[in-house]
């Protein structure tokens, strides 16, 4: 808008909707960061120095790639895209967070490589918006590929022993009661679901709400996960109408599974109890919830929007959970992030600073 336009009063100036959480983008990013650090102590103490080094090599590998991106636009007299490296650390946290606890080291620096380099720079630099969330893509591409490795037996050793994911779930029966409970045991009988110290033994529904020594490293504790959340996006503004009905949609879908698909003579209450903390607690849900998909250029601006885009990817999670892809939930994530241009024009009508 031109100063003549804003002078002549022919114009309603509107702020923009970030103006309003009361801090730049570096304080929200090193809040973010700070709220994540949480999570991470909270898992490093649940699955332990495996973690920390899943965090480090994460935040290691986005710094070497964020100092060689600024070195570049200094040599060639750029001005540099970040101001500082607090995009960049929340970027390598959440990588960290994201990893499968069993995956290879290689794979979590090779992830942060594509998260920094070509989903972080060269996607806002030169599309100058970030239509896709760096992240979750960079890891939808290491997961698809790693997968074809496995689905295909391209070859053995330790790629099909499960880095992004876990082959043998391709083979569960998660739309049975027989089939869900007899993989929930598998959970109880294959991983020591005690808390050290306090003494305290978990059947396997426990376990996936206060120490899953298993899966995603940012679910150690899924309490924690969802408390920590909470805090973020009440005090940093997150989208929180997003986070509410991605959560409440996974948490009705679950619960129409726990009522539908029975088994034997367990309860109908025990068998939706199970299927809640499988589906909404387990793995990426709850961190991807919170913290991915309330990324602000990804996702959609306006609110009835962002209860379509939560909706959207709890169901497409669900769906992929069912046949066994449990890594889906970072998929579903990428495909309603390209739905985010047709979520916002349906709804956004105005711009801001519109004529009267």
């Amino acid at each position: 808008m031109s100063e003549e336009g804003k002078k002549s009063g022919l114009y309603k100036v509107v702020n923009p909707p970030h103006i309003h959480i009361g801090f730049d983008k570096n304080e929200l990013m090193l809040k973010t960061f700070l709220m994540m650090s949480i999570i991470a102590y909270a898992s490093v103490m649940v699955m332990g120095i495996a973690a920390l080094i899943h965090i480090l090599v994460g935040l290691g590998t986005v710094l070497i790639v964020y100092s060689g991106v600024q070195s570049y636009q200094k040599w060639t007299g750029v001005e540099p895209t970040y101001k500082s490296p607090a995009s960049p650390m929340v970027a390598g946290m959440i990588v960290g967070l994201a990893m499968p606890i069993e995956s290879p080291y290689l794979v979590t620096a090779f992830v942060a490589f594509l998260t920094m380099f070509v989903f972080k720079y060269i996607q806002g630099r030169y599309l100058d918006h970030k239509y896709l969330n760096p992240v979750a893509t960079s890891k939808s591409l290491v997961l698809l590929g790693l997968y074809s490795v496995a689905r295909f037996n391209l070859f053995d050793g330790v790629l099909r022993g499960g880095m992004i994911f876990h082959p043998h779930h391709y083979f569960d029966d998660m739309m049975s009661g027989e089939g869900f409970y007899e993989m929930m045991g598998f959970f109880e009988t294959s991983f020591v679901n005690e808390i050290p110290l306090l003494g305290i033994e978990l059947t396997s529904t426990q376990a996936h709400f206060f120490w899953q020594p298993h899966g995603w490293i940012g679910s150690g504790i899924g309490i924690v996960v969802l408390i920590v959340g909470a805090i973020a996006v009440y005090w940093l503004r997150y989208k929180w109408r997003i986070v509410v009905s991605t959560l409440g949609t996974m948490l009705i879908l679950a619960g129409i599974a726990g009522l539908f698909w029975s088994y034997g003579e367990v309860s109908t209450g025990r068998m939706i109890l199970m299927r809640i903390a499988f589906h909404v607690f387990s793995g990426s849900v709850l961190f991807m919830a919170f913290f991915m998909a309330t990324e602000p250029q990804s996702t959609p601006m306006p609110e009835f929007s962002q209860y379509i885009f939560g909706i959207g990817l709890a169901v497409l999670t669900f769906v992929f959970q069912l046949y066994g892809f449990l890594g889906g939930s970072i998929i579903a994530l990428v495909i309603m992030n390209m739905s985010t241009p047709l979520l916002d024009r349906i709804v956004l009508k105005k711009p801001y600073g519109h004529r009267e």
